[in-house]
């Protein structure tokens, strides 16, 4: 009875733990697989919170058709929009089109600005100087060469685009174009919203089928002939990776059991064992996702590999169990004795390896590693209690092993060979060297992204005007704090050029909204606006076009009409241009965005980048893919440290209690060191390198080392030594146990991200190199004299 109520308790833990694969959602955002506590990250991640809309995606049009590109994406928009697939679709600035908006922008840049600049103003525009500073001007069109200069005095006659946020306007955005036209002409953007909010992958996925399909339309008529069109933004790459993960999901778990199964046939001949074993595995991966769904929620695209990886560990103690039946007999008890001390000591071994992955920075990883970690637990105890007695039950009349254990060297042959393989991976590390180490972003990229592509292609159309060009985002919870941030940043930047960190600084300061400076400029520029009819007919006079004094016209009378206050661009036009440097949301606070290009000497990856990195603190964060390397390398050592002393110790300490004598911990080490040897070899003759992920995988392959060791080790004991024993029953489950694990990681090679492909290799390389040793040579390096 007693045992029929654990059974029931144990069941019901099952269902209230798979209750939570309700919960489960993907994070299609690649920025969830960093450590959100750096501060370069912070400031990666700031930027892209501000910018990037789920509801918005971007067209690049390019080509060489009859139409000029910019006339060619005109088409574009209007096709789009008559197919009702966007709500809107802009293919040039929407000032353009709607100048109240840049008037209105204008006169909150005047109303929020320095008050000597509006003293300035009304100085210049005084009844004793406002003639001569109009007919200056004048007589600067006749001479300038600038276009751009030429457009913008023969429509300002009263000075009001003389404002140094103006400046950094036309910086911005590429000259005052919007940034919508490259600079060669050869490519033009296209700004489109969704006709609804969208939520999710899923929903991006369908927005952007349909765009796709009314794109290749277009590029079928007149117009469209010759154009090319990339499409990026957040609903383009979300749609992807989501997608992907799906594919990930379904894909490569199907190949990983199917593969698994085939092998398991071929080895066991049951269908009912393996019926069993798939059942049981079905319950850990419920479990196991489970759990995460009531912790997590959601799994990032790096945490979705632990499903692979689970399957192939999990079968390992099923095989176990069914190989060692054969051996044992179906005695439950007598199977129990054999199978459950190194299954349940294995999975205890391993999870702890996959816990450790949460001692370093990187979620994704530490996700990875807690679900491998709850699955383990779980098959480790569910293969005890429900597979063990499915084994004795439908595993009966098999013939026992009989194969003679003539592959396991003996004592001296194994030692032989060991030094062979010690010998041969040392002369490749000494001669060739380690393998490298490469810490670059792009190893978080999807594989074969349209998005990613587009994306790229878009940089090099739009190039930042210099390489070194760094953001710096200023965040803030409220309007208060954010006023009092930007006044902090401006010190810093000011001292870092003092300093000599900073080569230039550009920190749109007065963009955000100050009720003191507004309070302080109102009564100035009110009187200005006053002064309208007596400014207007000065400017007709001197010869100013009613075209020329438009846009100072709809000024002074948004001026005119500032009551009390703070005051807010209101207009989509205007809000447009200031989501180039601030996004403020609803109820106050928001983002703020300046750039900065700092020294060489103080560059990412250079020496004096600690000194650069001084900037980042309290809501104020330098951000730029440039600094990705330097933070992530500095981690990952660290992480390393962190991850691999408690882990080794821990280990250390489990193993001593299980072996009970330093010979057996030793052996156990030494398999470990062996096979790390022989990995560095493999990987530095291939080219393969370490990167922030697949370093990751060191800690994993020390787990899987120590549980083929602990199997091995264990049996030897049991058996008295017997190598036939051990080959017939454990040394074989563990074969299975290897391929099985190649699989679950070698899985990983086909995901549709280049840092888990990287991962399974390293993973496939180290456990082959595990398997061998603990099966292979671990025997003969205890053996005296072995039972045949």
């Amino acid at each position: 009875m007693r045992k029929w109520w654990l059974h029931l308790m144990l069941l019901a833990a099952v269902a209230v733990a798979a209750l939570g694969l309700t919960r489960l959602k993907f994070d299609t955002d690649i920025l969830s697989m960093l450590p959100g506590d750096l501060p370069e990250v912070k400031g990666l991640k700031a930027h892209h919170r501000a910018f990037a809309r789920e509801d918005e995606a971007i067209l690049l049009v390019e080509g060489t058709g009859e139409e000029s590109p910019s006339v060619a994406a005109k088409s574009l928009a209007e096709a789009l929009q008559a197919d009702g697939v966007v709500k809107e679709a802009r293919w040039q600035p929407r000032w353009t089109a709607e100048p109240q908006g840049l008037a209105e922008l204008l006169s909150y840049l005047w109303l929020n600005g320095d008050p000597e600049q509006a003293k300035a103003l009304a100085d210049r525009l005084s009844e004793a100087n406002s003639r001569a500073a109009m007919e200056e001007i004048v007589e600067n069109l006749a001479t300038s060469l600038s276009g751009q200069d030429l457009a913008m005095q023969a429509h300002d006659p009263f000075g009001f685009l003389d404002h140094p946020a103006v400046a950094d306007l036309l910086s911005a955005s590429g000259g005052g174009g919007g940034a919508f036209e490259s600079a060669d002409g050869t490519s033009h953007l296209v700004f489109i919203d969704a006709p609804a909010e969208v939520h999710g992958y899923r929903q991006a996925e369908e927005w952007i089928g349909k765009i796709r399909a009314s794109i290749a339309k277009w590029e079928q008529t007149e117009q469209g002939k010759g154009f090319k069109v990339g499409l990026t933004g957040e609903p383009v790459f979300s749609s992807e990776i989501g997608m992907a993960m799906e594919k990930d999901l379904s894909g490569s778990i199907g190949l990983t059991l199917t593969l698994i199964g085939l092998l398991f046939w071929w080895m066991q001949r049951r269908l009912m064992l393996l019926g069993g074993l798939i059942v049981t595995l079905c319950l850990v991966f419920a479990v196991a996702l489970g759990v995460a769904g009531w912790i997590y929620g959601e799994l990032s695209i790096m945490a979705l590999s632990s499903a692979e990886i689970l399957i192939g560990l999990a079968t390992d103690y099923g095989l176990v169990i069914c190989q060692e039946a054969k051996v044992a007999g179906h005695n439950k008890k007598v199977l129990l004795h054999a199978s459950g001390k190194p299954v349940l000591c294995g999975a205890a071994t391993t999870a702890v390896v996959f816990l450790a992955l949460n001692l370093g920075g990187l979620p994704g990883m530490a996700q990875l590693g807690s679900i491998v970690a709850y699955g383990l637990v779980a098959a480790g105890l569910l293969m005890i209690a429900f597979y063990l007695p499915w084994v004795v039950k439908f595993g009966v009349n098999r013939a026992p092993a009989e194969d003679e254990a003539k592959w396991l060297p003996r004592r001296k042959k194994s030692w032989i060979f060991t030094g062979v393989l010690v010998a041969a991976s040392l002369a490749v590390v000494v001669i060739m060297g380690m393998p490298g180490v490469e810490f670059d972003s792009k190893i978080m990229r999807p594989r074969n992204s349209l998005a990613m592509g587009s994306f790229e292609r878009m940089q090099e159309k739009f190039p930042d005007r210099d390489s070194r060009l760094l953001r710096i985002v200023v965040e803030a919870e409220d309007d208060v704090t954010m006023l009092s941030r930007l006044s902090e940043a401006e010190q810093r930047l000011d001292r870092a050029k003092q300093e000599g960190v900073l080569e230039e600084a550009t920190f749109p300061g007065g963009w955000w909204p100050d009720p003191a400076r507004q309070e302080l400029n109102r009564p100035i520029l009110q009187e200005i606006a006053k002064q309208a009819p007596r400014l207007l007919a000065e400017a007709d006079d001197i010869g100013f076009s009613e075209e020329g004094t438009g846009l100072g016209k709809m000024v002074l009378e948004i001026l005119g009409k500032q009551g009390q206050g703070a005051f807010f661009p209101e207009s989509p036009a205007a809000r447009e241009v200031m989501q180039l440097f601030l996004h403020r949301d609803e109820k106050g606070g928001g983002l703020v965005i300046g750039t900065v290009i700092p020294k060489p000497e103080v560059e990412p990856m250079s020496e004096g980048y600690p000194r650069l990195r001084e900037l980042n603190g309290n809501g104020i964060w330098l951000s730029g893919w440039s600094l990705f390397k330097p933070a992530i390398s500095g981690l990952v050592k660290d992480d390393m440290v962190k991850m691999l002393l408690p882990m080794g110790l821990l280990l250390l300490g489990m193993m001593a209690v299980i072996f009970r004598r330093f010979r057996d911990v030793g052996y156990a080490l030494l398999t470990m060191l062996v096979s790390i040897l022989g990995m560095l070899a493999i990987m530095r003759l291939f080219g393969l390198k370490w990167n922030f992920v697949n370093l990751m995988a060191t800690p994993l392959l020390l787990g899987t080392g120590i549980d083929y060791a602990i199997h091995v080790t264990l049996t030897l004991k049991r058996t008295g030594m017997c190598f036939k024993e051990l080959w017939n029953g454990t040394g074989k489950a563990l074969l299975f146990c290897g391929a099985s694990n190649v699989i679950g990681f070698g899985s990983l090679i086909f995901s549709s991200s280049d840092a888990l492909v990287s991962l399974g290799q390293v993973a496939v390389i180290g456990i082959l190199f595990s398997m061998a040793v603990s099966i292979f040579l671990l025997p003969g390096w205890h053996a005296r004299s072995p039972k045949m």
